[in-house]
């Protein structure tokens, strides 16, 4: 028996699959696409490298316990988030690619995060997965929330790429609840909710900072100032990492939802200006 927990959706947000094409792919783009800058753009592309092996952690993390589901309206929504996942990792797969061509030791990036997933694969069990889930799902949509709301952290970068990760923001905040509320049917707890929160959050983020650091120092831009202004692009007053501290500290709440404070706003505006992209073609992985 399942016990269903919902909190109101905003009105017209669903999660939706969608078929993308980029310009990317056809066009290309520079080594350091984000404005000429070595720090962002290196800190972008490793982290696209994470979306490999980390959307199948999440796409397998929620199909374990589908059979303890019994709201066909969950399993439905359910099913709509494994197509999201494994569409965000076709896409990422030919960013990859193309970073991999202009010199980039993508494999190297994608390697650091398939470790600590492996890890916890072995360690955990299938509750432990969903909530570890759970966890970096909620910081995947606070990436996209702060990804809309500053745009300064996009300024300058590649139309062509900005593209695909604006995409890529817009259904990770569209899914925001979609494993949450799998983990509330499943009966998931709230200590194990929170404890696996701190865990994944430092590791995303040393994987992240270690991967940016050996990039920049293998093309000679580690000690420089554009490296010192990334710092603070992270973790400066409006900086990226900083931006998530309110959203990690709701998290802690007993009462917490993903779609508290959210409006759908975004969501809405990025389907208005990026329908180009959408393809109506069969479905593909």
């Amino acid at each position: 028996m399942t016990h269903a927990f919902k909190f109101r959706r905003p009105e017209g947000v669903q999660v939706t699959y969608r078929r993308m094409k980029f310009e990317f792919e056809d066009k290309g783009f520079d080594r350091y696409w984000h404005g000429g800058s070595p720090f962002k753009s290196l800190f972008w592309s490793q982290l696209s490298a994470a979306f490999d092996p980390g959307e199948t952690f999440f796409i397998d993390s929620a199909r374990a316990l589908r059979k303890q589901i019994d709201d066909p309206e969950l399993l439905a929504e359910m099913q709509e988030f494994c197509r999201q996942e494994g569409h965000h990792t076709a896409q990422h797969i030919k960013f990859d690619r193309m970073n991999a061509a202009l010199g980039l030791d993508i494999d190297m990036c994608r390697r650091r995060y398939e470790r600590i997933l492996n890890r916890a694969r072995q360690k955990l069990d299938p509750m432990q997965m969903l909530a570890a889930t759970v966890a970096l799902e909620h910081f995947t949509a606070c990436f996209a929330d702060q990804f809309f709301k500053n745009p300064q952290l996009s300024e300058g970068g590649d139309p062509k790429v900005v593209a695909l990760w604006a995409w890529h923001a817009a259904e990770e905040s569209e899914h925001r609840a979609t494993c949450y509320d799998i983990y509330r049917a499943c009966d998931g707890k709230y200590p194990m909710r929170v404890i696996s929160l701190i865990g994944s959050w430092l590791l995303i983020l040393y994987a992240s900072l270690v991967n940016t650091a050996i990039l920049l120092h293998r093309d000679g831009k580690l000690f420089t100032r554009d490296t010192l202004s990334g710092m603070r692009y992270l973790f400066g007053r409006r900086g990226l990492i900083t931006g998530l501290a309110p959203a990690f500290f709701a998290y802690l709440k007993p009462s917490f939802h993903p779609w508290k404070g959210a409006d759908g706003h975004d969501i809405a505006k990025w389907k208005l200006e990026n329908q180009k992209y959408v393809q109506n073609l069969p479905d593909a992985a």
